[in-house]
């Protein structure tokens, strides 16, 4: 535990109090005061242990707020970035969130960085462009009133923005909703074979199928499930979708792509680290993610403690279980409600160990009960989700994190104790042994607050698919 505390472990934090003697405080062991003399040092299982020893809480950490669920300072910020989303025309800039929480824009800076895992300047041009997308569906406005209607202050900016997240022109993205087939526009750095072994990654699947550059998969939309099929021409895709609407495809291709990802950031930052050869080769590497939040669900839990290949299985049984067949001869994958209907004797033939079909069914109750609300999570910070998802039965500190990176898309997580990168730093630092989950977090700090990329390099410099 004296490692843990020392090291500011906020994985910890429910797991115990520290208690500084010298000061008479308390803390969380991921408390960023300075550190005291180990003989200084004491651990008590709750805080009123710590309160019944003469100890007061820390004003930095604040234990008590946070084992309650109160935490004033984060309240705060989700509750005006929620109003900025709202209407970023009237309340999207810097200046109004710095009023707005009562901060200096360097504190700011601090604070979306290391809740939102972003920049404010991104944060806001995000907001912008998810609004205008909604005008142009929403109304007949000119594209010219919507930009800077939504705080774009030229329309040139507009379009670079917007081109840049969503692959499309306004004039093409207000067409969506009239069309099966849709055209995106890639970066000139698109790593499309990452994205092709992806969906290739399981050779059986019965959701997702590849031949040569064309994907073709089976999601789940608003309306109902649905096929989507592109294939890579140069710096576009062209697709097309079965059972619904191009509106419906393109936020789900938009993240398989990657597009929001900031890959350049990240390579400038590891270079001037000194590891630029981390991802030679493979400039402009962007982190597919699940083609729906609750796709990362069942990844992340079937994966746990298993190699790829049985969790490949164990995923493609349950979609032949409950996925329903979609054209092209393939089943949309689970929904929380087709699971959440589930019970455990139903999966034990499958090859699920008991305990895994408990957890998968457990969650998927939680969430289709709304006790565990993923889109409210995804519009939140990183920070709000690690704590709710980590108090899940069945969810460790790997499973939320993958859960992070891979499924809400967060740019600076590190599933710690996942064998393919302590295995690729061991080789890309000439370690003696694979560190620890310790020794992995404080070799992947640096990277920080571009961890997830610098995991997905990790894995791909050994061809390691998850």
């Amino acid at each position: 535990m004296l490692s843990v505390a020392m090291a500011s472990n906020g994985e910890y934090d429910r797991a115990f109090i520290t208690g500084v003697l010298s000061t008479g405080i308390y803390c969380l062991p991921s408390c960023r005061a300075c550190k005291p003399k180990p003989e200084n040092i004491q651990f008590f299982e709750t805080a009123q242990a710590a309160r019944d020893a003469g100890l007061r809480a820390c004003k930095k950490c604040r234990p008590d707020d946070f084992l309650e669920g109160i935490d004033q300072e984060l309240d705060r910020l989700e509750r005006a970035v929620s109003e900025m989303r709202t209407d970023p025309g009237v309340s999207g800039n810097v200046d109004c969130l710095c009023e707005r929480l009562s901060c200096g824009s360097s504190k700011l800076f601090e604070q979306i960085r290391s809740h939102y895992h972003t920049t404010p300047g991104e944060l806001l041009a995000q907001a912008r462009v998810d609004k205008a997308c909604s005008l142009l569906c929403q109304t007949e406005d000119g594209i010219a009133e919507i930009a800077f209607s939504v705080g774009f202050e030229s329309l040139s900016t507009f379009y670079d923005h917007f081109g840049r997240l969503t692959g499309l022109a306004p004039s093409a993205y207000r067409k969506l909703s009239t069309t099966q087939n849709f055209k995106l526009s890639l970066p000139l750095s698109f790593q499309k074979l990452v994205l092709l072994r992806y969906f290739g990654r399981d050779s059986e699947s019965v959701s997702e199928r590849v031949r040569g550059d064309e994907i073709t998969f089976a999601a789940n939309g608003a309306a109902g499930p649905m096929v989507i099929r592109f294939v890579f021409t140069g710096q576009e895709i062209d697709g097309e979708v079965q059972g619904g609407c191009a509106l419906e495809a393109h936020p789900i291709v938009v993240r398989v792509l990657g597009l929001k990802q900031d890959p350049k950031s990240f390579e400038l930052h590891a270079a001037k680290l000194g590891h630029q050869t981390w991802f030679e080769g493979r400039e402009g590497l962007r982190m597919p993610l699940t083609p729906s939040l609750y796709d990362g669900v069942v990844w992340s839990i079937v994966g746990q403690q298993v190699n790829l290949a049985f969790a490949y299985a164990l995923r493609r049984r349950l979609t032949e279980l409950v996925g329903r067949k979609l054209e092209f001869g393939l089943l949309a994958p689970p929904l929380p409600s087709d699971v959440a209907n589930l019970a455990v004797e139903d999966l034990l033939p499958l090859k699920y160990s008991r305990r895994k079909a408990e957890y998968l069914i457990d969650l998927s109750r939680l969430i289709v009960s709304g006790q565990v609300n993923l889109d409210q999570l995804a519009l939140g910070t990183a920070t709000r989700a690690e704590r709710t998802l980590l108090a899940v039965r069945g969810l460790g500190p790997w499973s939320v994190h993958y859960l992070l990176m891979r499924a809400f898309g967060f740019a600076d997580c590190v599933p710690l104790g996942d064998t393919g990168i302590t295995s690729s730093l061991q080789r890309q630092l000439a370690l003696d042994a694979r560190p620890d989950s310790s020794q992995t977090k404080n070799l992947l700090a640096p990277f920080s607050p571009y961890r997830t990329l610098a995991c997905l390099h990790l894995w791909q410099s050994q061809s390691f698919e998850s």
